[in-house]
């Protein structure tokens, strides 16, 4: 009898879980919404106040797995979510588990990765949630887990990224999810009966400067300090 009401509970708690998730369109992400570019004449305010060694804005390149994106989501307001621009804020929001790369044929284009018309979020129709898009250059990683890490950790890990490393959002948006298939559109240039999609052209991925090393920094205030006293004296 234990068993028989175990059983019964687990397949109760199972039921639940599936009907907690709603349906997005994840199959083609539409360039006339959301696009992407790499821009380092600008600082990313997810980094350090380091010294860009860039120069150029251009939509992202079609090298294989260049960049990648992850859709997360966050309790909705009832009005559109402001943008996240520090790391604390990004902490609000949780990874829904769809992601994209860049596309390898078209620049600026992003590729979903495992596209499905029908593709689970993780909260049920009937509830809206806020989202967005992150986007990140493959130096960083793969996964939203490890990148979210480094940007919470810039400070400590950012002289270890090799190359210049892009980071950005896209604008926000807010979804109800659907129950079939095709499920909702997550981008769009236009809101509709299930909320307001992503409309995000040209999302910028900033550079995320170097943040000079400590002892870099006590070197240069030691050399400015004889400066001055050099200056002084004579």
């Amino acid at each position: 009898m234990k068993k028989l009401i175990t059983t019964s509970v687990c397949a109760v708690a199972i039921t639940g879980a599936a009907f907690a998730q709603g349906t997005v369109n994840w199959n083609v992400l539409s360039p006339a919404a959301i696009t992407a570019q790499t821009n380092a004449t600008v600082a990313s305010s997810f980094g350090g106040a380091g010294t860009l060694v860039g120069s150029t804005v251009g939509a992202t390149a079609t090298a294989a797995n260049g960049f990648y994106y992850e859709l997360l989501s966050s309790a909705y307001s009832g009005a559109q979510a402001a943008v996240p621009t520090t790391a604390a804020q990004l902490a609000g929001w949780t990874a829904t588990g769809l992601g994209a790369v860049n596309s390898a044929t078209s620049a600026g284009k992003l590729t979903p990765l495992n596209p499905s018309t029908q593709a689970a979020v993780p909260w049920a129709n009937g509830t809206t949630e806020s989202v967005i898009l992150v986007g990140w250059s493959a130096n960083l990683g793969t996964t939203w887990a490890t990148v979210e890490n480094e940007i919470a950790n810039w400070a400590t890990v950012g002289n270890s990224i090799n190359g210049i490393a892009f980071f950005g959002t896209s604008a926000t948006g807010y979804i109800n999810p659907g129950t079939a298939n095709p499920g909702v559109q997550v981008f769009a240039s236009a809101a509709g009966p299930q909320g307001l999609p992503i409309y995000s052209l040209n999302t910028q991925l900033n550079e995320l400067a170097v943040v000079p090393e400590p002892g870099t920094l006590a070197l240069a205030a030691i050399g400015g300090a004889s400066l001055l006293m050099f200056r002084r004296k004579k």
